[in-house]
């Protein structure tokens, strides 16, 4: 569990189904991510292929809740931890009503504090939708630049989408600071 001066980021469980299905069904705010979910119960399966991803590989994802609530209106974490490499990629999503508040970049600054102190990471990546100007200016802002670009990484809605991987490193992240 963490904790910044607005959130609590803590582990996800099946109870949080249905407040996870509320914006990972959303398909405006999934629009740079995974496809939304249909029905709940792919919901559940996300929170149960999680939670087998932590046991097998060290994965390690938050449910972001705001103070005093426990929906869960956002997840982050690191979605790969290469350990032998110090190594890790993260990724997040936030529910839209929630847009532009600074959320995410608070989440995600104690998310690297933890990450390049307790997990001992060196490197961090991540991979966000080059058309996704929202995210890529979050993570400049966070201290992350723009290693390369994933040329026709996906394809999504008849049409070939590219990556661009951002990433920092230890010698290089920003004094850790207070949203």
């Amino acid at each position: 569990m963490l904790e910044t001066p607005r959130l609590m980021l803590r582990e996800i469980v099946p109870a949080d189904a249905h407040s996870l299905f509320a914006f990972r069904s959303d398909v405006e705010e999934q629009k740079h991510n995974d496809p939304p979910h249909k029905a709940v119960s792919e919901s559940y399966e996300l929170i149960a292929r999680l939670a087998a991803e932590y046991r097998e590989t060290g994965a390690v994802r938050w449910g972001l809740t705001i103070k005093g609530y426990d929906d869960v209106v956002g997840l982050l974490g690191f979605n790969f931890w290469a350990r032998e490499h110090h190594r890790a990629g993260i990724g997040y999503d936030l529910s839209r009503h929630l847009w532009g508040q600074g959320l995410m970049f608070e989440a995600m600054t104690a998310a690297l504090e933890h990450g390049f102190t307790t997990m001992g990471l060196n490197r961090v990546e991540a991979h966000t939708n080059s058309d996704n100007l929202a995210s890529r200016r979050m993570l400049q802002r966070l201290g992350f630049w723009q290693e390369g670009t994933f040329h026709d990484h996906f394809f999504e809605d008849g049409a070939y989408h590219d990556v661009a991987l951002y990433v920092m490193l230890r010698r290089d992240r920003p004094e850790p600071r207070v949203p």
